[in-house]
């Protein structure tokens, strides 16, 4: 029998060796079924051991039927993934690899459910791009007839084609027998794209998300490594996808944060798409009408070729914004969010305005005059509205006014949100529900207040103050069900649906032409959270779903509803201004050391024993200070959310100008943070981290 090394997914920076029967050598990248402790898991191969180690050797327990192999370039990128975000490479090449036991049933031949109902239009034929669009494409094409890495970041304004200049670029990469690879942020998007491709003349495609059952991920891969597939759209895992010959990755709104994985390995999608690209001389295209401070930092400094897009289509006017000041109302005596018990659910709607005008509509604690009017213009119209608030629920608080208790969640260091539709109480970080009863769990008086304001309040607000509007919402509640954003998207897209409200899935991404009105409930919800991109996503939020509105004949109008109306990041976003909002937040970053002027390492201590977690916090500090020091060591401290899923969590921050000193000194501490002993703690590394709650 041979012996063998595996690469096992264990938080374990070491191969294991494995006997492998018969006198055949298996190649590296074979997926093998591997015993380790009690358990199974599927390890991959990574060589052949020639020494037989004294101690008893295992044999393998199974090979995939049919086999599954990562390819070397695969291989090869998942080591440079595990030496740059400091991740076991086994833990990489399971996440990259699809479940081998999937292979072993039969793949689906139709089409998953997500795929089905859409109706995106066909990207415009090459003489109908106009004189911005045809000079990207150019661009980008000339980069792929030269078949040599270039990173391109294509920033165009909201509604300006981004889209179509990089699907004519990947026709031009399949036409030249390569493949292409399209990575988008939400799985909603996923199928409107693949939709465009089809329509686009490109038939051999396929989605990649993990949404999918294992049988049809297991399936697109199997199709890439055969060279069956031209091009594949997809969320981050679809990154590590086993291509032919991959001439184009385009990361479509490359600065969304759902490209970072937040558990290991936490890789970002972006950053491995551009270090693929390079390794295979393909041409990467980053596109964004926000992009991050870094893509645009790079692009200033000529590391990135900058193509821009300044105009929409058409040449059709970016839409009207303007700014509604809450502090007004807040003045005036509204109290918006406080009701006296539990919500009733709302009745269906079940008639339409038929094109007369609606009566008055009432006043409300979470609507402007300026919405509701813009709202009543819409129905009257016959158009379309989009109302955005990221935050799920009903109300994010639940008080006694008896006891004054706050319902909170016993695993986090949160309150419980109120979700009127089930009645219940859940928890958005650890997934908690308790149902929502009557009165206090505490006293048990009934004077229960419901405060703050989630979307299904807005929803409940706006069925009563429009009773004949056709309304539906948008968020992860609403989704749970495989094909619900499909249908109600296609709902929208068709007309039959007056007011889409939703969180963050309804700011990026679509294109509805019959949408005039955008409405933002508050725009600085997430402004001053302690987090130094809190900003940056704001100003990328409000942009984004500003540019829903206005996208077909008729003019766009979006009403921002804000605390804190005079503040740059909002300005900015009102105005669309891009350059204006980089310039102001860049001089604050650059002094700061933040990114894309500092580098960043967060490492993270967690476990259940508050003291245990504080001890192995500060002893992780004094490892990490025993080095040369290189780098700024800041902490550590609690996060800002110190208590999730029953973990108590502390963090240290490792920053340096020098991402060559910052990873040198992450490589000498790693080997002393992996064999300290703390029982009962766990320590985390992430490398480049996107939020820091």
């Amino acid at each position: 029998m041979r012996l063998i090394r595996v690469a096992v997914p264990v938080p374990i920076d070491d191969t294991f060796v494995y006997e492998f029967p018969g006198d055949e050598t298996p190649e590296p990248g074979l997926r093998v079924l591997v015993p380790f402790g009690r358990r199974r898991l599927w390890g991959t191969v990574m060589a052949e051991e020639l020494v037989r180690p004294a101690r008893a050797i295992r044999p393998i327990a199974g090979i995939p039927e049919p086999r599954l192999t990562l390819t070397p370039e695969l291989i090869d990128l998942c080591r440079w993934v595990a030496d740059y975000y400091a991740a076991p490479l086994g833990e990489v090449l399971h996440a990259a690899a699809p479940s081998p036991a999937a292979l072993k049933r039969r793949a689906v031949a139709e089409s998953p459910e997500e795929e089905r109902g859409w109706h995106a239009s066909a990207p415009p034929a090459r003489t109908e791009l106009n004189e911005d669009q045809a000079a990207a494409l150019d661009e980008l094409e000339r980069s792929l007839g030269e078949r040599a890495f270039r990173p391109f970041l294509l920033h165009g304004v909201t509604g300006s084609g981004k889209t179509a200049v990089y699907m004519h670029a990947a026709l031009t990469a399949i036409r030249q027998r390569g493949q292409a690879l399209i990575l988008v942020p939400e799985i909603a998007l996923s199928p409107q794209a693949l939709d465009s491709f089809r329509q686009g003349g490109i038939e051999r495609v396929a989605l990649y998300h993990s949404t999918l059952r294992p049988r049809e991920r297991a399936d697109v891969w199997r199709r890439a490594a055969e060279g069956s597939l031209d091009l594949v759209v997809g969320t981050r895992s679809a990154v590590f996808l086993p291509f032919r010959d991959l001439r184009l990755i385009a990361v479509d709104e490359e600065q969304d944060g759902a490209y970072k994985q937040e558990d290991s390995p936490r890789y970002h999608a972006r950053d491995v798409a551009l270090v693929r690209a390079k390794r295979l001389g393909a041409t990467l295209v980053l596109a964004s009408a926000t992009p991050s401070l870094e893509s645009y930092a790079k692009a200033a400094s000529g590391a990135t070729t900058l193509l821009r897009l300044p105009r929409r289509v058409d040449g059709r006017p970016l839409a009207t914004v303007r700014v509604a000041d809450l502090r007004i109302r807040a003045r005036a005596g509204a109290s918006a969010g406080r009701e006296a018990s539990p919500p009733e659910t709302r009745r269906a709607a079940t008639a339409s305005w038929a094109g007369e005008a609606p009566p008055a509509a009432p006043s409300s604690s979470y609507l402007t005059p300026a919405l509701l009017t813009a709202m009543e213009r819409t129905l009257v119209r016959g158009e379309q509205g989009i109302l955005f608030l990221n935050r799920r629920g009903h109300s994010t608080v639940l008080q006694c006014r008896g006891c004054g208790s706050v319902a909170a969640c016993t695993r986090c260091d949160v309150s419980l949100t109120v979700h009127a539709e089930d009645q219940t109480l859940r928890c958005h970080y650890c997934g908690a529900v308790r149902p929502l009863l009557p009165s206090c769990r505490e006293c048990g008086a009934s004077n229960l207040w419901l405060g703050g304001v989630g979307i299904q309040k807005i929803e409940r607000e706006v069925a009563r103050l429009f009773p004949h509007a056709r309304i539906a919402r948008l968020d992860l509640d609403a989704v749970r069900r495989r094909g619900a954003a499909g249908a109600i998207l296609r709902s929208f897209r068709q007309g039959d649906t007056d007011f889409l409200l939703g969180t963050q899935m309804v700011t990026k991404g679509f294109d509805f032409p019959g949408v005039t009105l955008v409405g933002i409930i508050v725009a600085d919800l997430q402004l001053f959270l302690p987090d130094f991109r809190a900003a940056e996503r704001t100003f990328q939020l409000l942009t984004q779903v500003a540019g829903r509105a206005g996208r077909g004949k008729s003019p766009g109008e979006v009403i921002m509803q804000s605390y804190n109306p005079d503040h740059p990041a909002l300005r900015c976003a009102a105005d669309q201004d891009y350059e204006a909002f980089f310039a102001l937040e860049s001089a604050e970053r650059r002094e700061l050391g933040y990114p894309p002027y500092g580098h960043l390492v967060e490492i993270e201590v967690r476990g259940a024993v508050l003291e245990r977690v504080t001890e192995g916090a500060q002893r992780v500090r004094k490892a990490l200070a025993r080095i040369e020091p290189r780098v700024e060591i800041l902490g550590p401290a609690p996060k800002a959310i110190s208590r999730i899923q029953d973990k108590e969590r502390w963090h240290l921050l490792l920053r340096s100008n020098s991402r060559k000193s910052l990873r040198e000194h992450l490589k000498r501490a790693i080997p002393a943070l992996r064999d300290m002993k703390l029982p009962g703690v766990l320590v985390a590394v992430d490398v480049d981290p996107r939020q820091l709650l």
